[in-house]
């Protein structure tokens, strides 16, 4: 047991404030629920463990976040063979992208088009930038911590994803 209520503390707010982006950050990717519900679970029992041995983390959301995405490389490695699906058979099937989405100004259909289309967006790594910026709201030095690179490199990426997301938007005439 932890002698510790401080670290206790802060990994329970943590997780309170920080539980649904990873498993959206996560599920983004592998779109299967139990797949992203198990990395989840093991991205918070290795930042307790490494928490409790002492250790110290200096941005925690990112930490996170980080240990999401190379546990995510981890079971891409270990399942190159199995199909997890298109984005289109999950929607086809019932599945709902927005479970956690409210407001007055939520439209299901807007969401599930803007998915979509950032779902095309090539190459992976602009992708994962714009994700990290407009789904979960983190900040360019947060995203930087996140990818290992510079917050100019991040700021890069995420312009010219949100370029080529713009071509990628269909064609449509104002009235």
């Amino acid at each position: 047991m932890v002698e510790n209520r401080g670290i206790q503390n802060e990994f329970l707010l943590a997780y309170e404030q920080n539980a649904d982006a990873i498993f959206r950050f996560v599920y983004f990717r592998t779109r299967d629920r139990e797949d992203a519900r198990d990395i989840v679970q093991e991205t918070f029992l290795r930042t307790w463990r490494y928490l409790t041995e002492g250790k110290k983390i200096d941005e925690l959301r990112a930490f996170l976040f980080r240990t999401a995405r190379n546990l995510l490389y981890d079971m891409t490695r270990q399942k190159t063979t199995r199909n997890t699906g298109s984005l289109d058979a999950y929607l086809s099937e019932g599945g709902d992208i927005a479970e956690n989405v409210e407001g007055p100004n939520y439209d299901p259909l807007d969401l599930e088009r803007a998915m979509k289309l950032l779902c095309e967006l090539e190459p992976p790594l602009y992708r994962e930038a714009v994700h990290l910026r407009y789904i979960e709201e983190l900040g360019v030095g947060e995203i930087a911590t996140i990818l290992g690179v510079s917050e100019n490199v991040v700021s890069v990426r995420i312009n010219r994803g949100i370029t080529k997301l713009k071509k990628l938007l269909p064609y449509e005439p104002t009235r």
